[in-house]
């Protein structure tokens, strides 16, 4: 039994290791695609710079502060793969039905893609992006004693993230078209999620909006905590991941085992 389960985790590994190899042999495309990256992250500099002048913070963090959040901010919400569309246009198409059958769960094996093809965006993206602020704005302190917690933070983010947006796939059992859910999940990632803004900076309503939503834990407190670690958000941060987690890992199987009844094979 044992042995059986060691050799499932190594499967699932060599999918995510095929994934990551696939996404290296495109490294170039990455790079290119990092460009939009530095223009965002040009335009808020100078924002912060302006606004933030002579001392000025936003949630306890300065100009500089502000720039390093935002770069770990948009470097997980452009890293993400678009997995979701894929799985999507497999439950419209019924072509969900044919891998089905075959030897591995579903969502693990588009988990393990995911974090195979992430792990070379999010690499690529912070390498470009970490460049252009100390190069802007100066070095980030690093918490290097507590860096493990920060890298855990980030890859129950990934989890977390990848959960939500497969949930909103799965709709696509129900609904002939589910495009507006992403658009909207989208727009809902840049207020909730805090993708520009700590969360921590909003009004107190909207601020205990955001902390009950799986938002937050999937950008802006792994960001946060990157740039100013505080044991308290630590703590925070990973029981609301592990609770999303829990909760969006069972909306997922609920999703998942109903959705495939309802899948039709037409013509073999």
């Amino acid at each position: 039994m044992q042995l059986a389960r060691v050799k499932g985790v190594q499967k699932y590994l060599r999918i995510a290791e095929i994934s990551l190899t696939n996404r290296v042999a495109y490294l170039a495309d990455h790079l290119a695609g990092s460009l939009f990256l530095i223009l965002i992250l040009f335009i808020f500099s100078q924002l912060w710079k302006t606004v933030l002048r002579q001392g000025g913070q936003v949630a306890g963090l300065d100009s500089t502060g502000m720039l390093w959040y935002m770069v770990f901010t948009e470097v997980i919400a452009i890293s993400t793969p678009g997995s979701h569309y894929l799985v999507s246009e497999e439950v419209k198409s019924g072509d969900i039905a044919y891998k089905l059958s075959r030897p591995y769960s579903y969502t693990l094996y588009y988990f393990a893609a995911h974090c195979g093809e992430f792990a070379v965006r999010f690499i690529t993206n912070l390498t470009v992006g970490a460049a252009f602020a100390y190069l802007t704005m100066g070095p980030l302190v690093v918490p290097w004693a507590q860096l493990g917690w920060v890298v855990l933070g980030f890859a129950l983010a990934t989890a977390v993230n990848f959960l939500m947006m497969f949930s909103l796939a799965l709709l696509a059992f129900w609904l002939e078209e589910n495009r507006p859910f992403f658009w909207i999940f989208q727009k809902m990632t840049f207020i909730f999620g805090g993708l520009f803004i700590p969360v921590e900076a909003y009004p107190q309503g909207l601020r205990f909006i955001s902390y009950l939503l799986p938002l937050r834990y999937g950008l802006s407190a792994p960001a946060r905590l990157m740039v100013q670690f505080e044991r308290s958000l630590l703590w925070q941060m990973l029981t609301g991941q592990l609770v999303w987690i829990t909760l969006l890992g069972i909306l997922v199987w609920a999703m998942f085992q109903k959705g495939v009844r309802r899948v039709h094979v037409h013509g073999g």
